[in-house]
């Protein structure tokens, strides 16, 4: 058995246990980091609810505003 014809079973042998492993869970990990939020994400998750609370109140208030003035304004 030559060199060449010893080093392709050892070289298969390699990408099974070594190789497949090392890249299923290199992936796992990556997937895993990606799935939660960064301290950045969650700072303007919540940036994002304070302005779009702010912003419903501003509509209840005009649409209060709009319904002391004429009533009917939704109708029309």
């Amino acid at each position: 058995m030559g060199a060449l014809e010893a080093l392709i079973p050892l070289s298969a042998i390699l990408a099974i246990f070594v190789g497949m492993p090392w890249l299923f869970l290199h992936y796992t990990t990556k997937w895993k980091q990606a799935k939660t939020l960064t301290v950045d994400d969650e700072n303007l998750l919540d940036d994002l609810n304070d302005t779009a609370r702010r912003l419903e109140e501003r509509v209840i208030t005009i649409e209060r505003i709009m319904t002391a003035e004429n009533p009917n304004w939704k109708n029309g």
